[in-house]
């Protein structure tokens, strides 16, 4: 028997969130034309909103309501996967579960650790370690986070099982949201992400706000901050033509994608990084750093900048904009790109490391 840690079904959607519901789905529709020799179980808190649609793969909510997410996720999940292998795909698991198979999306708590709580810090850096010398395969989502976590988890084999972004285009545009923010087609610059350090805002709102694109278009940010788990104490920096649009759901971040003249992403750290291919696959033409997983990501899809040199960030920016060229061959070159990351890969990429290790049938 497999079991799903279904936590991710109870929990506020970001990037994990996504790649756990994305192949999982996937995992459904390869399992109902190829069986894997094992039933596939997807356990889920009280809390949970079931997916819809799932035809092989069985949901069945466990235990009580009213316990925090951690204690259920630490205390009944393991007991009710008991006598088969846990597979847990957003990041987290059962620190005491006997046959588990963990994802660790990326290295952050390691190379940036500076950027979060130091309770959240201490128990994941626990966590993973425990885990990788229990588990004979740890999954991740990208060949940058293998490399980045192999020094950390020794011994560790890893499989690497990758994002993609078709969940965008599954939601019809939102335009209501460019009212909103007073923004007009081809007239802003986009970022997303959460305000966590290792994204680079205060660095990339800083050269821009003295740069002259601060007269010449606005810069909206999407994202939430979790005061719980970043180190951010508010805005990480302020100016009139910076739109700060908070979270927002997929149709209308679809429509900002479609809207925007160009997407920046300034990350420092990244083990795989969803929102350049969203924006690929939504036609904008994107400004990326040169860090971690970012190329390996968007490829010859994306312009490239050192994340720590403002000056190469705005004159990126700048040269893109400048050029409707060379826009024009990044929509091209990024739709191409985006296409080549699909739910239902990861599902067959999950579904032959699970098959090395004799956990299914090929």
């Amino acid at each position: 028997m497999i079991h799903l840690n279904g936590k991710f079904l109870a929990q506020r959607t970001t990037g994990v969130q996504r790649f756990a519901r994305g192949v999982v789905t996937a995992l459904d529709r390869s399992l109902q034309s190829t069986p894997c020799g094992q039933d596939v179980e997807l356990l889920l808190p009280p809390a949970a909103t079931p997916i819809e649609g799932l035809q092989v793969i069985r949901q069945r909510v466990i235990g009580m309501p009213g316990r925090s997410l951690t204690a259920w996720e630490q205390l009944e999940l393991p007991r009710r996967a008991r006598g088969g292998t846990l597979l847990c795909l957003s990041g987290s698991a059962p620190f005491f579960a006997g046959d588990c198979l963990p994802t660790i999306h990326d290295a952050a708590v390691y190379r940036y650790p500076q950027a979060y709580s130091r309770p959240f810090v201490t128990w994941y850096r626990l966590l993973f370690a425990r885990r990788a010398r229990r588990s004979p395969l740890v999954l991740t989502v990208s060949e940058s986070s293998a490399r980045d976590l192999a020094p950390h988890l020794p011994r560790t084999t890893f499989r690497v099982v990758p994002n993609s972004a078709e969940h965008i285009t599954a939601q019809l545009a939102d335009t209501s949201v460019l009212e909103r923010l007073q923004l007009s087609p081809r007239g802003f610059l986009l970022a997303v992400g959460s305000l966590n350090p290792t994204k680079n805002f205060g660095r990339l709102i800083k050269a821009y706000a003295t740069s002259a694109l601060a007269d010449r278009l606005p810069l909206v940010i999407v994202g939430a901050v979790n005061r719980d788990v970043f180190r951010a104490d508010g805005p990480v920096a302020d100016h009139p033509n910076v739109r700060w649009a908070g979270p927002v759901p997929d149709g209308q971040l679809r429509a900002l994608y479609e809207a925007a003249a160009a997407f920046v992403f300034p990350s420092l750290y990244e083990g795989f990084g969803i929102p350049p291919l969203e924006a690929m696959r939504c036609g904008c033409p994107v400004v990326a750093s040169r860090a971690s997983s970012i190329p390996e990501v968007c490829g010859d899809a994306a312009d490239y900048f050192d994340p720590l040199d403002p000056s190469a960030m705005i004159a990126a920016i700048v040269a893109l904009l400048d050029d409707p060229a060379r826009r024009q061959a990044l929509v091209s070159r990024g739709l191409t790109r985006a296409d080549a990351f699909s739910w239902d890969h990861a599902a067959e990429r999950l579904r032959d490391a699970l098959a090395e290790f004799r956990f299914i049938e090929r």
